[in-house]
């Protein structure tokens, strides 16, 4: 009888920790972080403030940092995309997504392009401009932009 009670009791604890991981990852993953996997046996947990943009490269994803740090994680962009926070980052171009916060200047009409405010200049695609001015007339309330 000692066998069943102690399957019992380790399912319990299997359940148990399963659910604390997932509350524990919940918690961390509040509207201001996001934990990126870095591999199997490592997360980081990281301000969505202090990402200034996102660059696909094949099945990884370069992570650009306010501070100037870079960090390549090995997942494509696609699955951090849902994770990002949808008011603050929008994806520009197929292999770039920017945080808008960090903005500095951006051209629609002739060269499509954004300039962040660390210097790097990335373009606009064709399909992506329309999406791009939806969102930066609601994050910036500019009404006049075309």
């Amino acid at each position: 009888m000692a066998s069943p009670s102690l399957t019992n009791n380790t399912y319990l604890i299997n359940n148990l920790s399963r659910d604390l991981h997932f509350k524990r990852e919940n918690i961390l993953s509040n509207e201001s972080n996001i934990i990126l996997s870095i591999s199997c046996k490592k997360n980081i947990i990281v301000a969505w403030k202090d990402i200034s943009h996102l660059e696909a490269i094949g099945n990884y994803t370069m992570f650009y940092f306010t501070d100037g740090k870079k960090l390549l994680v090995s997942r494509t962009m696609k699955v951090f995309l849902p994770k990002l926070d949808a008011e603050m980052f929008v994806r520009i171009h197929k292999s770039f997504t920017i945080n808008l916060n960090y903005v500095s200047q951006f051209d629609i009409k002739e060269e499509m392009f954004v300039q962040l405010r660390d210097g790097s200049k990335i373009s606009i695609s064709r399909r992506k401009k329309k999406e791009f001015i939806d969102r930066v007339r609601k994050h910036f309330g500019y009404s006049r932009i075309s």
